[in-house]
């Protein structure tokens, strides 16, 4: 059994010992016990890097979800271009009372001219 081998065990054996315990029990210096830990810490990264997910096929549930978020942004995108098309048609309804109010004005003024 090589020393890197007695140091992982004895790490994984023993998560909470220090470094300088490593060491002696294995019988090296703790500079070798570091370069084994760090290998040990960056093996685990690179593993947990390169593991890519599963592609999993979506469940029913899920295919239900889906297609309902996908009605509710057509509903959301319908009820926009009719609140715009609204939008539009009240304004113009406002300039024609604008128009209106105008037109009752000047008449209002040819009555109270007007002596009956």
């Amino acid at each position: 059994m090589s020393i890197a081998k007695k140091v992982r065990d004895y790490k994984v054996a023993n998560p909470n010992a220090k470094i300088e315990e490593v060491a002696k029990a294995c019988g090296t210096s703790t500079g070798y016990v570091y370069q084994v830990m760090y290998k040990m810490k960056h093996k685990k990264v690179k593993a947990a890097k390169k593991a890519k997910p599963v592609a999993t096929q979506p469940t029913e549930g899920q295919k239900v979800v889906r297609s309902e978020i996908t009605r509710l942004h057509k509903d959301i995108d319908d009820w926009r271009s009719l609140y715009l098309s609204s939008f539009d048609e009240i304004e113009q309804l406002k300039q024609d009372v604008i128009g209106y109010r105008a037109v009752i004005s000047y008449l209002q003024g040819q009555l109270d001219g007007l002596a009956v």
